[in-house]
């Protein structure tokens, strides 16, 4: 594990809900930034790993690690997902189902976790579930870190849009973007692309306003904090790891 790297885990129990959409963007948007980023690909489908295969240059460098990969009776799994000594950012796109034995493994050392949603009934009652197993699980209750909810491939202003807005209004993890459902993302992943590698376009100005929420809230809960001067109290001293964001207000 690289103690100086930022993880960030794309993490949802249901599959088909957008985890690659959202891992391979926030890569490429870190490459584009000049960050040294590593794309880990946890999902046996290896839909990072096939988008990864199709970026090329003059593209900013993403490194890949094939983390669904079995390994050989000669060689341990953490030779096989070592990384770049420079690599400051993480992104781990997650298998289309995850469980409690899953968890055990992708929750360890995240510093924050997004969680895709779809605008559906049967997407929204998987992905309540699926937000109360991971806040309850043993790992998490350890070491709670910041979690948000991103709504994907909204049609706005449908029946659907509207179910999905109530319940993000109602959970206790905060929203924090809404991201269309466009045929640019599969475009983009057709050529190994993220939507800040486009060149500026008016047709894209919306989507990029609401990634730059997602990274704003990334860099908001993942920034260290000022250590404060300890003072003698009486009795606990209760302290938060990470500042909790405002509730976003999802655009209709």
């Amino acid at each position: 594990m690289e103690p100086n790297a930022l993880r960030i885990l794309v993490v949802n129990g249901k599959g088909g809900c957008g985890k690659t959409t959202i891992a391979t963007n926030l890569a490429a948007a870190y490459a584009r930034a000049g960050h040294h980023v590593v794309l880990m690909d946890h999902d046996a489908q290896a839909s990072s790993t096939h988008w990864w295969a199709e970026r090329a240059a003059p593209l900013p460098p993403i490194h890949l690690c094939e983390a669904h990969r079995r390994t050989s009776m000669y060689t341990t799994r953490a030779f096989a997902q070592r990384l770049p000594p420079d690599v400051d950012r993480i992104v781990i796109d997650t298998p289309s189902a995850v469980g409690d034995r899953e968890l055990d493994d992708l929750l360890r050392g995240v510093d924050a976790i997004v969680v895709p949603l779809l605008p559906s009934s049967i997407d929204i009652r998987a992905g309540a579930r699926f937000i109360s197993q991971m806040l309850s699980h043993r790992l998490y209750r350890t070491r709670p870190v910041p979690v948000a909810v991103v709504a994907n491939r909204v049609q706005q202003n449908t029946p659907t849009h509207s179910k999905l807005i109530h319940f993000l209004e109602g959970l206790d993890v905060p929203a924090i973007a809404t991201f269309r459902d466009s045929a640019i993302y599969t475009g983009l992943a057709d050529d190994g692309c993220g939507i800040f590698d486009l060149e500026a376009d008016a047709s894209v100005a919306r989507e990029l306003d609401q990634w730059h929420k997602l990274l704003s809230w990334i860099d908001q809960v993942c920034r260290p904090q000022p250590t404060k001067k300890a003072t003698m109290r009486r009795g606990p001293l209760a302290a938060s790891a990470h500042p909790r964001p405002e509730r976003a207000t999802l655009h209709t």
